[in-house]
């Protein structure tokens, strides 16, 4: 096992491009074999009962630190770092896998754990990546011990979120990968699945981009002309931010935020609908900025769609919200 553990130091050394020394390593770094990694991205198998771990609040044998971080390496298996240290080399991967092809979801995951505290539930935060940074899984678990500590591993008890580079760059017009860890850290604390929230922001943004036609409309506070309408990035950025994450800027109105069963297509079909058939509130309606409010009823209640004239024969989808149950 020496020379194995050797190897991946020196691995771990020259891929993170920095100095080991006695003085500076508070952190233990251990080796396992190869192993299977699980592509469905659930939570692992922590082991048979009696054949486990758990964390030492729990009182057994398990490791808990304030972060744990896993890297799978070609030959040499998983790597796990725990400690102090864990939190320091999480940084300078991303750092490093800046310049690979790894780099979109290293921003990610520092977007991503930068926001989610350090435990949970008396568990620790763990990342896991690949060798090439590619992919990522976050969770909170622990550090499994076997073979009276030679053999280790890091085992996610709560799944949170497994992201790989396709997911990050599907909408990296929409968000920077980082702002997109950002936005789905804070979906998760607000009680949003970290998975689902992932999936209704790729799904939102796919749905919109072809938009149907507005065709008009009189009513008894103005005329709007016939046009084309898209839904802009700042736009769907806000939509997302106010009425799916629930995030209010200071001096902002309260708003409603959608509720948790509904996907980014749902709400895709909703603003289509409001376009090509919505109910214009006069009330709500702006002529001299160009705003029409359109309104329509869905099964969890009636949302309202803001559009805005930028020219001639345009418009941009400007929020779509939730009205209030009265």
């Amino acid at each position: 096992m020496r020379w194995r553990r050797a190897v991946a130091l020196a691995i771990v050394v020259l891929f993170l491009g920095m100095t080991v020394s006695s003085a500076s390593v508070e952190a233990k770094i251990v080796v396992q074999g190869p192993r299977g990694e699980s592509s469905t991205g659930v939570a692992l198998n922590p082991g048979t009962p009696g054949n486990q771990s758990r964390p030492e609040n729990i009182g057994a044998i398990g490791e808990l630190a304030p972060r744990i971080l896993s890297i799978d390496f070609p030959i040499v298996g998983e790597i796990v770092i725990v400690a102090q240290l864990a939190e320091i080399l999480v940084k300078v991967a991303q750092y490093v896998s800046r310049h690979t092809y790894g780099k979109p979801v290293a921003e990610f995951t520092k977007g991503f754990i930068e926001k989610i505290p350090a435990k949970h539930d008396g568990y620790t935060q763990v990342t896991k990546m690949n060798f090439w940074g590619t992919k990522v899984e976050i969770g909170y678990g622990y550090v499994k011990s076997e073979w009276w500590g030679l053999r280790k591993e890091t085992v996610i008890v709560e799944h949170v979120i497994t992201v790989n580079r396709d997911d990050v760059t599907s909408v990296c017009d929409l968000f920077s990968p980082e702002e997109y860890g950002k936005l789905l850290a804070m979906a998760w604390l607000n009680g949003w699945d970290a998975e689902k929230a992932k999936e209704f922001a790729e799904e939102l943004y796919r749905e919109t981009r072809n938009l149907p036609k507005f065709e008009g409309r009189s009513a008894p506070c103005g005329y709007w002309p016939p046009g084309k309408v898209k839904l802009f990035e700042s736009d769907l950025r806000h939509i997302i931010r106010r009425h799916y994450e629930g995030k209010v800027y200071y001096g902002e109105p309260d708003a409603t935020v959608f509720p948790k069963s509904i996907s980014g297509k749902w709400l895709a079909n909703v603003i289509k609908k409001a376009i090509t058939s919505g109910d214009v509130n006069c009330g709500k309606t702006n002529p001299r900025e160009g705003k029409i409010a359109l309104e329509v009823d869905t099964e969890i209640g009636r949302v309202r769609v803001i559009l805005q004239r930028i020219g001639y024969k345009s418009y941009k989808v400007l929020t779509a919200y939730l009205l209030k149950s009265h």
